[in-house]
């Protein structure tokens, strides 16, 4: 691998991570940054039938912002398996980890979630700067609690 194609993998590294905080931290406007106009985002249950989708990165950070407003929330992925494509491209799958924590007296639609599973994305480079073209989130465990106490 040559030092271009290096510098290429770890400016994936560094825009996922910042996905992350993003989100945790509720920065709507930069984390819509993080994206291409055009997008195709799904979310998929522990039984792989699609959740969500978006074609609209402005419907999915504002259904993402309505309901994460109040939480608490941490974002976590790792081991990346990157691939670099022509034209600027390449294809990730990253483990992931999160937490949703609704605190008391703020409403949400269960009192907390703890997932884990996958991302396979597409990225693009634009300017400068890696963004998400595509993006599948695929759980593979998925515990969820909808009151205190269960």
């Amino acid at each position: 691998m040559d030092t271009q194609q290096l510098s290429a993998l770890e400016e994936i590294r560094q825009a996922k991570a910042r996905y992350c905080r993003l989100i945790d931290h509720k920065q709507w406007d930069s984390l819509r940054a993080m994206f291409t106009q055009q997008v195709q985002l799904r979310f998929h249950g522990t039984d792989g039938a699609l959740t969500h989708e978006f074609t609209e990165r402005d419907a999915f950070i504002a259904l993402t912002a309505d309901m994460l407003q109040q939480a608490q929330t941490i974002h976590q992925v790792h081991n990346p398996e990157i691939e670099l494509l022509p034209a600027d491209t390449a294809r990730v799958i990253w483990s992931m980890e999160d937490r949703i924590i609704f605190p008391d007296g703020v409403p949400g639609p269960f009192r907390s979630l703890h997932g884990y599973g996958h991302y396979e994305e597409t990225l693009e480079k634009h300017s400068g700067d890696w963004l998400i073209r595509t993006m599948d989130l695929t759980r593979t465990i998925l515990a969820i609690q909808n009151s205190h106490g269960n």
